[in-house]
């Protein structure tokens, strides 16, 4: 079956091809051979030129060659040089490193030592110094945190330093002791880039003045009642018996004693040292009795008397010496309460036995007992002689006081082993006092005063702080009335400051009287002044809180007001110090971050201070 199509195969092949096919086809293939041999000429050109110029370098490097290997080595000394110049450019590379650093680092070493090495060697120790770049890491140990910040601003007012950090403090378990002081030279700590240290210059060690010879203190010859030529001291009834000499020449004692009521007493000289010849003289209101040997053979004295019926009085004893003098002439000076022996005539029967009468009990308790739990009466302006016996003893007197007026009771004249401590009652308030006087004085003596609110009957105890109890503890108690100072405010309270804070603080006192009133101001608190010490009412006293060196926490003290000779008031005073906070300076990697103290210690410590050293102009 044949299909008829528009194209026939053999027709395609009998088609003829266009005219303009058979025109450029050649001339085509032509072209491109043309190009081909246009670029292979060049190039062909160039290889030969290579070719010659490789075989012209080889033929002149074979030579070369030949040459350098016939040539010797180079000399020693040139191999020296090689080596040196090797060394030079080496340092010469570190210096370009620490350069910057060195140009920063102008610093006066010996400003900055001498700076770091004073330190006050009772309270602050250093143990080690190390440099870190620009900056000195200080180690050392303190008696409290207090002398670490002394320290630290010590060493920022010094001016050699343009930072200064206390980077961390550090209770200690074993206490601080202070050893020798040596100056210290910083170490450097290596850092991945080379360091250059300056050589600091070492702060001499301070060689102690030579020492004096040390004075022998001037012994003292008197006995311990001296002087008594004008002012009689007291003795005690029943007591033991005091020890006195005649010394210097021509010396006079004398003693005074309180003679009770109707009671009898004996007063005796005794042990005289050879040389001694003592003579009494007793006086009491209009009488005086006089004695040179109490017995044929003795050179000692003696002399009993009794006091009137209705009163006590009071007896001056004198005692001469009709012998030599000298710091060894001794004797023994007493008094003792006797019984009087009044002779009786007796009719005694022929044959009939001997009558036997009891000798009478002596109550040694002074007169005033039992007055354990009720109090006896004193009147103002009464003087009373109690004793603490028996053991346990307590007095208690009592006194009328009249409202809006002020009183003192006091004591005096303790014997040996009396510590009096008063303490006073009186319309639901209460006053004490134990001693009144400085410690250090040797009195034990007590004083209250206090200011009567309404009218009654103030109750006053009296212990023995000494626990010592015996008919010879004696003392004297005696009640007054007395002018009355008062102070505004009654407490003083510094509150907050932030350690470091600027020194001393001050605070005002008003202080005022019912009259014009002398006063003087004490105080025991190490941190505690005031602007004067004495004064007369009305006044303003300003009391100063010198801060430096106080632990963080609160702290309190008191200052004393005096007047009236025996009177006294305590102003409480309290300050509260607030913990130092620090860190290290921005941008330091060195070191790690301290860490803030967020309490201070007040005991042994170890610490860590961080300075940055100044560079100074050249």
């Amino acid at each position: 079956m044949q299909t008829d199509s528009p194209f026939d195969l053999d027709e395609l092949d009998t088609l003829e091809e266009p005219e303009s096919s058979r025109q450029f086809g050649p001339m085509t293939l032509w072209l491109g051979v043309l190009g081909l041999a246009i670029l292979f000429i060049p190039l062909y050109l160039m290889a030969n030129t290579l070719e010659g110029e490789v075989a012209r370098m080889g033929s002149e490097i074979v030579p070369l060659q030949t040459a350098l290997a016939s040539t010797p080595g180079p000399p020693a000394q040139a191999q020296e040089l090689i080596v040196t110049l090797t060394a030079v450019h080496q340092q010469t590379d570190q210096m370009d490193a620490i350069l910057p650093t060195l140009a920063a680092e102008n610093v006066d070493w010996n400003a900055a030592m001498n700076a770091i090495n004073d330190v006050d060697g009772t309270g602050l120790a250093l143990t080690s110094l190390e440099q870190n770049g620009n900056q000195l890491v200080i180690r050392g140990r303190a008696q409290n945190d207090g002398f670490v910040t002394d320290y630290a601003r010590q060493l920022e007012n010094s001016g050699q330093f343009s930072q200064v950090v206390i980077q961390s403090i550090a209770q200690l378990t074993e206490p601080f002791q202070s050893p020798t002081p040596t100056p210290l030279l910083p170490t450097t700590t290596a850092t991945t880039a080379a360091t250059s240290t300056r050589a600091a210059t070492a702060v001499p060690t301070q060689i102690p003045a030579t020492t004096g010879p040390t004075a022998t203190p001037t012994p003292k010859l008197t006995d311990d009642f001296e002087w008594d030529d004008t002012q009689a001291k007291p003795i005690f009834v029943g007591a033991p018996a005091q020890l006195h000499n005649f010394y210097p020449n021509f010396d006079v004692d004398h003693v005074v004693f309180l003679a009770k009521v109707g009671r009898s007493y004996e007063i005796s000289t005794d042990f005289l040292a050879p040389g001694v010849d003592t003579f009494l003289s007793v006086s009491y209101d209009t009488t005086t009795l006089e004695n040179d040997d109490a017995a044929l053979g003795t050179l000692a004295s003696s002399i009993t008397i009794q006091a009137p019926p209705d009163r006590d009085v009071e007896v001056l004893v004198r005692v001469t010496n009709r012998g030599v003098y000298g710091a060894d002439k001794w004797y023994d000076l007493q008094v003792l309460e006797v019984v009087p022996t009044t002779p009786t005539p007796t009719i005694t029967p022929t044959n009939a036995p001997p009558t036997l009468t009891p000798s009478p009990t002596v109550d040694l308790r002074d007169v005033y007992e039992p007055n354990d739990i009720d109090p006896n009466p004193i009147a103002v302006g009464e003087t009373q002689i109690h004793n603490f016996y028996p053991s346990g003893d307590v007095d208690k007197v009592g006194f009328l006081v009249k409202n809006g007026r002020f009183y003192q009771i006091l004591t005096s004249q303790l014997g040996v082993g009396v510590d009096t401590a008063v303490t006073v009652n009186f319309n639901g308030e209460t006053w004490s006092n134990d001693d009144y006087d400085l410690p250090g004085s040797g009195n034990f003596a007590s004083a209250v005063c206090f200011p009567a609110q309404a009218n009654g009957t103030a109750v006053a105890t009296i212990n023995n702080v000494g626990q010592q109890y015996d008919p010879s503890k004696t003392y004297i108690v005696s009640v007054q009335e007395v002018p009355f100072l008062t102070v505004n405010p009654e407490e003083l309270d510094f509150g907050s400051v932030a350690a470091g804070s600027a020194s001393p603080l001050s605070l005002p006192l008003q202080i005022e009287g019912t009259e014009p009133l002398a006063w003087d101001v004490t105080t025991e608190t190490p941190w505690l002044t005031t602007d004067v010490i004495t004064g007369t009412t009305p006044a303003a006293l300003n009391v100063q809180a010198n801060i430096s060196g106080l632990a963080v926490g609160t702290h309190e003290g008191e200052i004393t007001l005096g007047w009236a000779n025996f009177c006294r008031q305590t102003i409480p005073v309290t300050i509260k110090i607030n913990p130092v906070q620090s860190e290290l300076p921005a941008g330091n990697g060195r070191f790690f971050p301290v860490a803030k103290v967020a309490q201070r210690q007040s005991g042994a410590v170890e610490f860590v201070i961080i300075v940055t050293l100044k560079a100074v102009e050249p």
